[in-house]
């Protein structure tokens, strides 16, 4: 028999650095069969115990011992935060991302969790509040505390981080017609190992080469040139770092683009990665050539997306 739900909260995937903007870009995705890519957590009752289930098609990835799982930290950093005792609650996990996969799958649990216990309980923190709380909680994660992908996650969109800045986060502009092919081949990649082979330090011209790439991103969204957008598309910083992590990367790159893909990067820290193409009928190729050529086993996914412009939030019955 099914269990009654109370309520039903949904976090979509995301896509960090987005190539050219390292720890500072991340867009959230949605497919264009308007299925759900991301986690769905379900609000079951009020217990006398914190209890968690999990259900989906990458929950083998998971701990068993479910106090382990984000879900349960996030309840617990919450109720922290709030500075009072909770009610306990019956939880279910459906895990539709897979781990260590570069497609924000912890990014994408935190959020669904802090969401969802913000909103079920009434709301007590704002949103840049819930927002830093996530990124702390992502942070004990990832080995570092960094917004690229629970801020689009929560939020929706195409998301710049703004360090610095009270607001955390601002979202940008996107072309509507482009669908990105996200395609992870089944292997998990760990972001701290993958953070571990970046170079700790840039020389000056590196550093100017960086920000110039990603200032010419962004100018070209808001000008709406989309030849610029697609030119200034470089990954300075991670992806020299991490080629020998996904060799594949090159000559995928080459095959493609001289299909007419945009452009095929590093979805996050790997070992997914994201084509960027400028229609449809394009982006259907591209999935199936990725599925056939970089996919290694069941545990492969890939799916034609569109930028997904709502982030976090209750789904209704």
């Amino acid at each position: 028999m099914q269990k009654q739900v109370i309520k039903r909260y949904y976090a979509p995937a995301s896509t960090g650095n987005v190539s050219v903007g390292f720890d500072l870009l991340g867009a959230a995705f949605e497919p264009i069969d308007g299925s759900l890519l991301g986690d769905v957590l379900d609000i079951l009752a009020e217990t006398p115990q914190l209890s968690l289930t999990i259900s989906g098609r990458y929950v083998h990835q998971l701990p068993a011992d479910t106090t382990e799982n984000l879900i349960t930290q996030a309840f617990y950093a919450f109720e922290q935060a709030l500075g009072k005792p909770l009610p306990r609650l019956s939880l279910h996990l459906h895990k539709n991302l897979p781990v260590g996969s570069g497609l924000g799958s912890s990014a994408c649990s935190i959020v669904v969790a802090f969401y969802a216990f913000n909103d079920y309980f009434g709301r007590p923190f704002t949103q840049t509040q819930l927002l830093t709380l996530m990124a702390i909680a992502e942070g004990g994660v990832s080995g570092s505390v960094h917004y690229d992908n629970v801020a689009p996650s929560y939020l929706g969109g195409l998301q710049l981080m703004l360090p610095e800045s009270p607001k955390l986060c601002r979202q940008l502009p996107w072309f509507a017609h482009w669908r990105v092919v996200l395609c992870y081949p089944g292997t998990v990649l760990s972001t701290k190992a993958a953070r571990q082979v970046l170079p700790q330090q840039l020389s000056l011209a590196h550093s100017i080469a960086f920000a110039g790439t990603l200032s010419r991103f962004i100018s070209a969204l808001y000008s709406d040139d989309e030849q610029d957008a697609v030119s200034a598309l470089h990954d300075l910083i991670a992806e020299p770092a991490r080629l020998p992590l996904i060799p594949e990367l090159l000559s995928l790159r080459q095959t493609l683009m001289a299909e007419g893909v945009a452009h095929l990067g590093i979805s996050g820290a790997g070992p997914t990665l994201f084509a960027v193409c400028q229609n449809e009928a394009l982006a259907t190729e591209t999935a199936d050539y990725l599925q056939r050529h970089y996919a290694k086993n069941q545990d492969a996914l890939t799916v034609v997306c569109r930028l997904a412009t709502l982030g976090a939030r209750a789904l209704e019955d």
